[in-house]
């Protein structure tokens, strides 16, 4: 999710501004409105509730949200109530990056959390640490800090996690997926600039939760820029592909066999700044790839936007081909100077052709893709065609890092849960039947995207700022 460079810079300049209040005016369509918003119980020292990834997981017959954070642990959170989340049980590991992925196994509840730091030794006393140990692992060093790696835990008793597995990662856990037959697990460890020449991917075989093994190591290609390691890796339903985010680039893996993956095609896309997130859809039969750029590694840039959401048709996926772009069009300043307004952590749904999806500062968006099938591989398109803001919503101090539904009603309504740095967990209620959004967001076509955003550069951050103020969407 957020780079260790933003993440350092944010923390430096959180120093120099006010917390600002939790209750504030919210700013939003007619079809979005806030529910409620939980806090986090604050650990380690930690001054905010540093919300970062979350997921959901039904269990024994009810719906549940894990919201990972930064050192204040996994927030397990019972649905019953979709309106009014109530924290049932907290994963105590304190570490971050905090990115939870789920997956079941005989019956069983599971939650992979990664650790992309090396905790102080007061961290690695929390319970996953002490769990991890007593079961023979030895996760952390001599002088009492913690290693980095992925924890897996069970969650079948949501109010009694249970730490049963510790993955180590030499280079650190900022994002692991667990392929879906819950036998693998991928990592990512992002790391940036510095690994350039060893990026890749680490394949663990986990069935043995007793004894994690390294069965590869998948090379990733080498391309100017921030660094070439995984950022983020997503895997199609049945496991055959993989599509990872790696920083400076998209590469497409055959993962028919999970432990020997295969590259299919790579794409290099200059005006992508960071490959953060990279997902599939199908629209109106057409394959499609849904990569997000963090830009800048969403380090303050004190304006809105930043970094969008590109579109490649990879109906051929041996030759992805670039068919759009979309973004935003809040065109402002954020609440303040460390605050970025850059796509983040989003969610596909199929079955609607719905993209919901975080920006920080910029808050939350529903976005409908069914017009993406609509835009050709060229510049033509139909009448109407791209992607649609249908709903958006942002607080003055929003600083949103996911924003998922757990399920779509028949209807179209669903609740909109924004796990967020500052604020906790923010719930949002979507009427598909009241009143869409006038602000739809700049929609591009690939040869639009092509002239008008800046390069993936040393310069970019200065490029876009000029785009802001010249683009037409003011």
């Amino acid at each position: 999710m957020r780079s260790p460079l933003a993440a350092a810079v944010a923390v430096a300049l959180a120093a120099l501004v006010p917390a600002t209040a939790q209750a504030q005016t919210l700013t939003s369509s007619p079809n979005l409105k806030h529910v409620t918003n939980v806090k986090y119980d604050l650990r380690y020292a930690q001054t905010k509730s540093y919300g970062t990834d979350i997921e959901f997981a039904e269990i024994r017959g009810k719906q549940y949200a894990l919201a990972g954070s930064y050192v204040n642990g996994l927030q397990i959170m019972d649905l019953s109530d979709p309106a009014s989340p109530v924290k049932v049980g907290v994963y105590d590991c304190g570490i971050t990056q905090g990115d939870v992925q789920v997956f079941k196994r005989q019956g069983k509840t599971y939650i992979t959390y990664t650790a992309d730091s090396t905790p102080t030794a007061a961290r690695a006393k929390s319970a996953c640490y002490e769990e991890a140990t007593a079961l023979g692992f030895k996760p952390r060093m001599a002088d009492g800090r913690g290693l980095q790696g992925t924890f897996i835990a069970d969650i079948s008793d949501p109010t009694a996690p249970k730490t049963v597995s510790f993955v180590p990662v030499a280079l650190g856990s900022h994002n692991q997926t667990v392929h879906p037959s819950g036998d693998f697990l991928y990592n990512s460890n992002s790391e940036l600039i510095t690994n350039i020449g060893g990026s890749a991917i680490e394949v663990f075989d986990i069935r043995d939760f007793s004894a994690p093994k390294l069965v590869t190591t998948f090379p990733l290609i080498k391309v100017p820029g921030l660094g070439n390691d995984s950022h983020d890796i997503t895997f199609n339903e049945d496991g055959t592909r993989a599509y990872s985010a790696a920083l400076s680039h998209e590469e497409i893996i055959n993962t028919e066999d999970p432990a020997k993956p295969t590259r299919i095609s790579t794409i290099t896309d200059p005006t992508i700044n960071v490959f953060h997130q990279s997902d599939p859809i199908t629209i109106g039969g057409r394959e499609f790839l849904v990569i997000e750029d963090e830009f800048a590694g969403a380090v303050g840039t004190n304006q809105c936007p930043n970094g969008g959401v590109h579109f490649y048709d990879i109906t051929d996926e041996t030759n992805p081909k670039k068919v759009g772009y979309w973004n935003v069009d809040q065109v402002r300043p954020t609440a303040t100077a460390d605050r970025s307004c850059t796509a983040h952590v989003f969610r596909l749904h199929d079955e609607q052709d719905l993209m919901t999806i975080a920006f920080y500062n910029g808050g939350v968006a529903v976005v409908d893709l069914k017009g993406v099938a609509g835009v050709s591989v060229g510049d033509d398109q139909l009448v109407q065609a791209g992607a649609k803001q249908l709903a958006f919503g942002h607080f003055p101090n929003s600083n949103a890092w996911s924003a998922k539904t757990p399920e779509i009603q028949k209807d179209g309504d669903f609740f909109l849960y924004a796990n967020d740095i500052d604020r906790g967990l923010d719930v949002f209620e979507y009427d598909a039947q009241a009143g869409k959004s006038k602000a739809t967001g700049r929609w591009m076509t690939a040869g639009e995207a092509a002239v008008s955003l800046p390069r993936a550069s040393t310069t970019a951050l200065k490029d876009y700022q000029m785009f802001c103020l010249l683009n037409g969407q003011s």
